[in-house]
């Protein structure tokens, strides 16, 4: 019952987090059309500083805090809790605070190093959110810590909801008072977005922990601090590269003479960061399932289980990507024009370019959460954090040299080599821990065929004048192409067939057909025949 209730959470939790990305990625659509190219440039300068401060300060305060509390109540010292609680709320108070004032502090020093002095009011309205963000993250570690996901996945989902209803009222009644007010309005809902959150996980806790806050307080066994930095450390590097990045980029186009850089650098991490970031949520729950998965392959040294596992994650991860990569790099154009309307001609060529261009990212990053999520499980947890890092110095080693004679393509180029770098080093890693696997490459050579196949299936929509039109072609011509596909080159066995959208029906009607039967032997991909 117990491992029940763990995956029901970890599904709901899951299911949670996908939907509030993805009403993000339409969040960041409807800003980008409320605040133009430029206005969403300015937004996205501030954001990378924001988000590292959270990393530094707040974000491992969930996993930390579930994890004590968790051990606390197996030991059955459930009066530790309400010293554990009371010691988070401390630091986090006093994080959260530290956190904002220091944002508020630095606002003018960081507005001058990006080279746009009127950004530090953005800083400072974006600043509360942060105390906010920490104290809920208190919270949502206690429900964590008791098995309860629900609300802490409700309260992402408030939160973004929030911020895109509350956002685009204060951007819309600023707008005439300037683009920058505007966008300080935009950052204003994140902090108002943010308390909302803060409030509704801290009504719930009120509600459901009041037998709890009644028992006397006992020491607890684990400290919060040697759990905690561990797990901080291992969530920066994503966001002090994307920091480094919003204070580098403007500066090497204005170096280079490239006109417009705050709107070019707000294309790209704005409208197209959006929209390759959307379907990779669907590879990320595939990342949140396997972790225990593993994890309990290794716990046996199963190495055979975990080439299986990882064998079927990755070939699921492509399975979605694909499709994904190619309708990004067929129909960008038609995607751009449709979604954003208010763009200049000049912006929707760009952002229909780099989108094109970027499009590869959505495979690429998508594998490489897949392989995080393994090397965890596996207990690998360094060699990843490594890995990223050396993606990242290459990176921003590739932007110095090529941004300012190439302009903002060579920033998205050095992303693409980013990723790629860290997950060729992961699956290396990969291939030198448990062997390589051979089937599985056969594999991902069938799914990446079907895709090519889909790929001629969907050209005749760059023809189709009418974009809605052309969308609705490709959709569905691509799509039936591809999965035909799939099927004829048995890229795909019974057990993967079933965890896709719509797949245990398909797999029973194949069966009917006599479609599985002659793959009794066939190898999955694991070096294991199906059973």
């Amino acid at each position: 019952m117990k491992k029940r209730s763990f995956a029901y959470g970890a599904i709901i939790l899951a299911v949670c987090s996908i939907l509030a990305k993805l009403l993000g990625g339409v969040y960041r659509i409807a800003l980008t059309s409320a605040l133009g190219a430029e206005g969403i440039g300015y937004y996205q300068l501030v954001f990378p500083f924001f988000a590292l401060i959270l990393a530094v300060s707040s974000n491992a305060i969930p996993v930390t805090l579930s994890r004590q509390i968790s051990g606390e109540l197996a030991l059955g010292n459930n009066g530790a809790v309400k010293r554990l609680m009371r010691n988070a709320f401390l630091y986090a108070l006093g994080a959260g605070l530290v956190g904002a004032i220091f944002t508020i502090a630095i606002s003018r020093l960081m507005s001058g190093a990006q080279a746009q002095a009127g950004v530090y009011i953005c800083y400072i309205a974006v600043a509360p959110a942060i105390v906010f963000v920490a104290l809920a993250n208190v919270f949502k570690g206690w429900f964590l810590g008791h098995g309860n996901t629900t609300p802490a996945g409700i309260s992402q989902i408030v939160e973004v909801v929030a911020k895109l209803a509350i956002g685009l009222l204060i951007i819309d009644a600023l707008k005439n008072r300037g683009l920058m007010q505007a966008v300080a309005g935009g950052l204003l809902a994140v902090s108002v977005s943010e308390f909302i959150s803060f409030t509704v996980v801290f009504v719930w806790y009120l509600a459901a922990g009041k037998g709890e806050r009644k028992l006397k307080s006992q020491p607890a066994q684990s400290k919060f601090f040697p759990t905690f930095l561990p797990i901080a450390a291992s969530g920066l590097i994503f966001p002090f590269i994307a920091f480094i990045d919003s204070i580098m980029v403007v500066n090497l186009l204005d170096l280079g003479g490239h006109f417009g850089s705050v709107s070019q650098y707000g294309i790209l991490t704005g409208p197209v960061a959006s929209l390759i970031n959307m379907p990779i949520v669907l590879a990320m729950s595939i990342s949140v399932a396997i972790v225990p998965a593993i994890a309990s392959a290794m716990s046996g040294y199963d190495v055979v289980s975990v080439k299986s596992k990882t064998a079927s994650s990755i070939k699921m991860c492509l399975m979605i990507s694909v499709p994904f990569f190619v309708g990004a790099i067929l129909m960008s154009a038609s995607i751009t024009r449709l979604l954003y309307p208010t763009l200049s001609d000049a912006q929707k060529g760009l952002t229909s370019y780099l989108l094109s261009v970027m499009s590869v990212n959505i495979v690429a990053l998508s594998m490489l959460e897949v392989l995080n999520a393994v090397l965890q499980g596996i207990g690998r947890l360094r060699p990843v954090l490594v890995n990223i890092a050396i993606g990242g110095v290459v990176k921003i080693i590739l932007e110095l040299i090529f941004v300012p004679r190439f302009g903002i393509v060579a920033s998205g180029l050095s992303t693409i080599a980013f990723y790629m770098i860290a997950l060729i080093l992961n699956g290396s890693q990969y291939n030198t821990l448990v062997g390589k696997n051979i089937n599985l490459f056969k594999s991902i050579s069938k799914i990446l065929t079907c895709g090519a196949i889909m790929s001629l299936s969907v050209a005749p929509a760059i023809f189709i004048k009418n974009d809605i039109g052309a969308l609705i072609y490709a959709v569905a011509a691509g799509g039936s192409v591809y999965i035909i596909s799939l099927l004829a080159t048995r890229a795909v066995d019974k057990k993967e067939l079933a965890m896709l959208p719509l797949g245990n029906k398909l797999s029973k009607l194949l069966g009917r057909f006599g479609y599985f039967k002659e793959r009794k032997n066939y190898d999955n991909g694991s070096g294991v025949g199906m059973r």
